[in-house]
């Protein structure tokens, strides 16, 4: 009998010795380009088992506030396209500031453009995101919606603070079509229903890479720079972990991950994303997010949203 306690408890110290610990990642990065993240992550890391929750930024604010609400947050580390939320988060003291970092760190760069139908005559597209409230584009375009979408918001703020809400005043007297995300202005352009559409570079990038019948217009105006951002929950237990997958995600290897999702990285020795053009020459036009405007929306986005909703949803 002694034997074969002994024997089982041999087997059983090589099980419990392998038990991973377990690291909640929440993030906005589409499920084809996590997914290769976290494989690579944990063949560096095979003490580490990630998981992952991904949905669009506004689902997964939704679900940390009801967590915070219930005192029970999973989340570890939060990667999201939403620089806004992740101040409000940090002035609510619930982010771990690492030594040398920042508690709110950039991890890549997103770019709001317009794409046309590749059948709409060159001549007869818009060249920039002023010429969309044009007369001869009334019922012809489609966005997301920033009560949905957290870079369609970052969209909505920007423009709203370049060409003030006279601009989508314009927009609702063209008939501007504002649900979903992205995907659903990739799908209204590809189908035809609608000539042009505001979506994230990526996206076109990546439709057009799979025969997606659409073309890529840079507005003159600037594109929307849209930056993605990771934070570290204070109340995480497991932080040593988390930081681990931050600095994974800031290095260079890690950056080609995204690359590979057609982000622009932060890392300066890689190229732009696969057929876009580079970053200061489609963003020289463009105004660069501050701390304080990013502050100054983060207290306004409630605010932006009604009028939003007023203007284009009701």
């Amino acid at each position: 009998m002694k034997s074969l306690v002994l024997a089982i408890s041999l087997v059983a110290v090589p099980f419990f010795a392998q038990a991973k610990q377990e690291v909640w990642v929440y993030t906005s990065i589409y499920k084809e380009f996590i997914a290769p993240i976290e494989a690579e992550f944990e063949k560096r890391n095979p003490d580490l088992d990630l998981q992952v929750f991904q949905g669009g930024s506004e689902k997964i604010q939704a679900k940390i506030e009801a967590e915070l609400i219930a005192n029970k947050v999973q989340a570890d580390i939060l990667l999201t396209s939403d620089p806004f939320w992740s101040i409000d988060l940090e002035t609510r003291g619930l982010l771990e500031k690492r030594k040398g970092h920042q508690a709110t760190e950039t991890n890549y760069l997103s770019l709001m453009v317009l794409i046309a139908h590749k059948d709409f005559p060159a001549a007869q597209r818009p060249a920039s995101f002023a010429d969309l409230t044009k007369p001869q584009f009334k019922g012809l375009i489609q966005t997301g919606s920033p009560l949905e979408s957290g870079t369609t918001f970052t969209t909505v703020a920007y423009l709203s603070e370049k060409y003030g809400w006279k601009y989508f005043e314009g927009l609702r007297d063209n008939k501007l079509a504002s649900n979903g995300g992205n995907s659903v202005v990739i799908q209204k352009v590809e189908s035809n229903e609608k000539k042009v559409g505001m979506v994230l570079l990526e996206n076109a990038l990546a439709a057009k890479k799979r025969g997606s019948p659409i073309d890529i217009i840079y507005p003159s105006d600037g594109a929307v720079p849209i930056p993605s951002v990771q934070v570290i929950f204070k109340s995480s237990p497991n932080k040593d972990a988390a930081a681990k997958f931050a600095d994974f995600i800031l290095s260079k290897d890690g950056q080609k991950f995204l690359l590979n999702g057609f982000m622009y990285t932060v890392e300066k020795s890689l190229p732009p994303p696969e057929g876009a053009k580079p970053l200061a020459e489609v963003t020289k036009a463009s105004t660069p997010w501050t701390q304080a405007r990013i502050k100054k929306v983060a207290s306004e986005s409630k605010a932006i949203k009604k009028k939003f909703a007023e203007l284009i949803l009701e």
